[in-house]
């Protein structure tokens, strides 16, 4: 009897010395090396889920709607809790959700997706509306391995329509003028970039001037400067024994880079992003193996504060492009 694989389907792409695996469950990152040094912590994709969100793209919303609930433009809405010990729901709707690999994959449409020269992949979903969330996104994620520049991923989504309410006891989206208001959008991704050894070794560098702190159920609860305190990382300094998993922003107009450098040679993996907010984990989840690094276009709870939020009409579209890359 044939099982339906894990993870979904397993993408292999190749580019000079960089090689990854992509899955199609949650268009994830399963492993990025460079001559056979991980720069991501990778997981075993064909016997095991990944562990605390590893390399999952995270839409339509990023990090966590706390509480579960939010209100927008008036209307309430409940989203399905899957972080208990906060009452959150975390990371979105497409996580666990199977892409379909699309046209586009390969090096120039012509080489097929797993073949030993592909270095792209596409992948499609189509994200139907729901009770939680009343309007439905066509999702494109893009893997594309360059031997010179290392990783590209541009995640881009689509406003596909809107389901209004048209009986009792059924949420749909608020109508505003006699159309469907736009959705609420936000993006992000949640690689560990890694040294493959421990973090506390590790110096790290992001270049952000303010945090946002949370409270014990890792709701936000207000921005503060960095300036003076363990979680200024601008001039990049060795890790140790500092915790963080916070959002922080006050980062460089257009686009800005995280570094995490050590181990053999000393090498650094590179991250670069151009958006407004990055949530820094340091992976107590994963042994403190390595660093979350998750560029977001808006801060946590952002579908009820409104904050940074990108909101789409009905045909309307975003991209949001990340790259990584080991610098020697």
């Amino acid at each position: 009897m044939n099982h339906p694989p894990l993870n979904g389907e397993l993408i292999d792409l190749r580019a000079g010395d960089y090689e990854a695996r992509i899955a199609t469950a949650g268009a994830t990152l399963v492993y990025l090396r460079r001559q056979g040094r991980d720069l991501v912590i990778p997981f075993d994709a064909e016997e095991s889920l990944p562990g605390a969100w590893q390399g999952k793209t995270l839409a339509p919303w990023p990090n966590r709607i706390a509480g579960s609930c939010y209100t927008y433009r008036g209307v309430d809405y409940l989203v399905p809790c899957n972080e208990p010990e906060t009452g959150a729901a975390l990371h979105g709707l497409v996580g666990w959700t199977n892409f379909a690999v699309g046209s586009g994959s390969g090096p120039d449409d012509g080489a097929a997706a797993g073949s030993a020269s592909a270095s792209a992949v596409l992948l499609t979903l189509g994200l139907p509306a729901s009770y939680a969330y009343p309007w439905a996104l066509e999702v494109t994620v893009r893997y594309e391995l360059d031997a010179r520049t290392g990783l590209t991923v541009t995640t881009t989504a689509t406003n596909a329509g809107a389901a209004v309410s048209r009986s009792v006891g059924v949420v749909g989206a608020p109508v505003e003028g006699g159309a469907p208001a736009p959705a609420p959008y936000g993006v992000s991704c949640h690689p560990y970039l890694t040294r493959s050894v421990p973090l506390d070794e590790c110096s790290l560098q992001v270049p952000a001037r303010r945090i946002l702190d949370v409270d014990s159920r890792m709701a936000p609860a207000g921005e503060r400067d960095v300036t003076g305190t363990e979680c200024d990382w601008r001039a990049g300094r060795l890790v140790g024994a500092t915790a963080t998993d916070n959002a922080y922003t006050g980062l460089p107009e257009g686009e800005w880079q995280v570094r995490l450098t050590g181990g053999e040679g000393e090498r650094s993996v590179v991250m670069s992003a151009a958006v407004p907010w990055v949530q820094v984990y340091s992976g107590e989840h994963l042994g403190r193996r390595g660093v979350a690094v998750e560029p977001m276009t808006c801060p946590p709870n952002a579908f009820n504060t409104g904050q940074d939020l990108i909101t789409l009409a009905v045909g309307q579209s975003h991209s949001f492009t990340w790259r990584l890359w080991e610098e020697d």
